[in-house]
């Protein structure tokens, strides 16, 4: 009984070291840059790095720029701007409680939802990552 007891232990002792001391979360780290639409600064809007199955990290941009700090690694970048979105005067009044104003993303979707952007951002290095958008 002892030996068998003995064995559990051992074995769950090594599969605690193979499993449970890999490496850990990435530390963030700082990026930054500039986000223009069709030449120029982008007022205002949102940066986000993403990694699938996990939170999205938002930086705010201001006059074009953004700082801020994210995991490092791979990320699918998406862009957003802003703006009030009101009930159409078209929308009968028995639906407004439906429905409510907000904000709504104007950028093309290819920069937030379907967005391609991408950045390899680096545990040590500059990570300065700067995007040209066009509204068309």
């Amino acid at each position: 009984m002892q030996i068998t007891s003995f064995r559990l232990l051992f074995l769950g002792v090594i599969i605690f070291v193979a499993f449970g001391c890999g490496p850990g979360e990435p530390s963030p780290v700082s990026v930054h840059g500039k986000v223009t639409l069709d030449g120029s600064p982008l007022e205002d809007g949102q940066i986000s790095f993403i990694t699938p199955g996990q939170v999205p990290e938002m930086i705010e941009i201001k006059d074009g720029m953004y700082n801020g700090n994210v995991k490092w690694g791979t990320r699918r970048v998406e862009i957003a701007k802003y703006r009030p979105y009101q009930i159409p005067p078209e929308v009968p009044k028995s639906m407004h409680p439906l429905m409510k104003d907000g904000k709504e993303n104007y950028l093309p979707e290819k920069y937030h939802r379907e967005s391609e952007l991408s950045a390899e951002v680096q545990a040590k290095g500059p990570n300065e990552f700067n995007f040209d958008l066009f509204s068309k």
